[in-house]
Parts: C-alpha cells; structure tokens; sequence
C-alpha cells in the first residue's frame, strides 16, 4: 500500500492547509527545468502527488485512508512481511519535511517581498492618481470658472430682459387696468340703469297688479251680492210654493169635510 504521506514528505497529523503547501511545491519543483528527470518518471511523479493531495486534502477519503493504512502497518502484508515506516524512510521524510519547511519559509519571504513591491507601486500609482487627481482638480477648477463666468453673465442678460419684460408687462397691465376700469365703470352705469328700469317696471306692474286685485275683489263682491240676492229670491219662492201647497191642502181638507157632512145628511135618520 503506498503512503501517500511520504509521497508528499509531510507528518500524519499534518493539516490541510500543509498538505496543499507540500502539494503545490512538489509541483512547483516538478515544473522547474533544472529538475533532471525522465518525462516518463515526472509523469509518474505527478500522478502520485496529484492521488496523495485528492486523497489528503479530502476528509471524506482521508479517514479510512489513514485506517486501512494504520492496518497495514500493523499488519503487513503477512506476519513476517517487511514494515512500511523504517529510520532509513523516516529520515527522508524529515529531510523532505525540513525541505518543506525551507520551501514554505522561502515562499513566504518571496511573498512579503512581493507585498512589499506591490505596496510601494501601489503608493507610487496613488501618488500618480493624486496628481492626476490634482491637474484634473485645477482643470476642472478652471472650467468651473469660465462656465461661472459664461453663466453670470448669461444670468446678467437674462435679468436684463427680465427687467425690460416686467417693465412691458407693468405698462401692459396698467393699460389693462385703465381699459377694465373703464369697461367695469360703464357696465356699472348700465346695471344701474337697468336696475333702475326694472324698479320702475316692477312698480309698473306692482300697482297694475294692485288695480287688478282691486277690480276683481269688486267684481268677486258684486258677484256675492248677486249670489246673495239669488238665494233671497230663491227663499222666497220656496216659502211662496209651501204656503201655496198648505193653501191647496186646506181647501182640499175643505171640501172633503163638506162632502163629508153632505154625505151624513143624506143619510137616513135611524130608527
């Protein structure tokens, strides 16, 4: 079973992130022209670094990895079979861990000093972009000024038609006060007239209207007394035809009573 731990040169308790440093710089080293090595055995190398880091990096494959290697080498491959860790292999692993080490050391110095350089560009470039900054401001400045300019005296001639348009527009509304004043003085004096006709119309028919009230309230009392005097003939006719029927009643009862007696003279004594 191949230990991928001493492919990598790292310790079994070595973390993730020293299992992708000693990834990267077998890597790196596999890649150096001045390594001299078959293109075959790089390509063999390469495979077994790129298994050993899918594997350690993973802990999903890690953890039984390191179980089925922890009995290998309990175990072996027989009871008398040879054991995998021996000093001579891990003393390598100590020279390739120190090696590492060296390599991590020597990488994070090569960053520093990139970070450095990096920085002092950075602050070059922002001195630059200052000054940039600095010209654009005065240009910029500048054209402020000559549009401030443009613009005042822009706003100069604005004000100045300005002025001469509220001058127009005062004399053209004062002429348009006078012309409405008149107007409104003269409407005044025709409704005053036609407010004086209609009051001398409205007495017209007032006192037409108090004539014809009078003329028909005589006529109403004319019309009473004709109605009156109706009923007075009226009367008099009734009580004339019920003394005239009383009369005839009489003279009926009369001339019955006369009959009556001639009837009982006529009739024969008793004997």
């Amino acid at each position: 079973m191949r230990d991928h731990y001493l492919v990598l040169g790292i310790p079994r308790n070595a973390s993730e992130r020293m299992v992708k440093l000693a990834f990267e710089s077998k890597m790196k080293a596999l890649a150096d022209p001045a390594y001299a090595a078959p293109a075959e055995e790089k390509r063999e190398e390469e495979r077994l670094l790129r298994d050993a880091h899918a594997t350690l990096s993973n802990p999903l494959k890690r953890e039984p990895y390191d179980r089925k290697l922890a009995e290998f080498e309990a175990g072996g491959e027989g009871a008398s079979g040879p054991r995998l860790v021996t000093p001579a292999r891990f003393a390598i692993a100590a020279v390739l861990v120190t090696a590492i080490a060296g390599g991590w050391f020597w990488n994070e110095r090569t960053k520093e000093r990139e970070r450095v350089r990096l920085e002092e560009e950075r602050v070059a470039a922002q001195r630059e972009r200052e000054r940039q900054r600095a010209e654009d401001l005065a240009v910029r400045r500048k054209e402020y000024e000559e549009r401030r300019e443009a613009q005042d005296a822009s706003a100069r001639e604005r004000n100045e038609r300005a002025r001469m348009e509220r001058e127009r527009a005062v004399s053209e509304n004062q002429r348009r006060f006078q012309e409405n004043r008149a107007r409104a003085e003269e409407s005044n004096a025709r409704y005053r007239e036609s407010q004086e006709r209609a009051a001398r119309e409205r007495a017209d028919y007032q006192s037409q209207r108090a004539e014809e009230d009078r003329r028909r309230a005589a006529q109403a009392e004319v019309e009473r007394q004709k109605q009156y005097l109706r009923s007075l003939e009226q009367e008099e006719e009734r009580v004339r035809l019920q003394r005239h029927e009383q009369a005839q009643r009489e003279a009926r009862e009369r001339e019955l009573q006369r009959r009556m007696e001639e009837f009982r003279q006529r009739q024969p004594a008793p004997r």
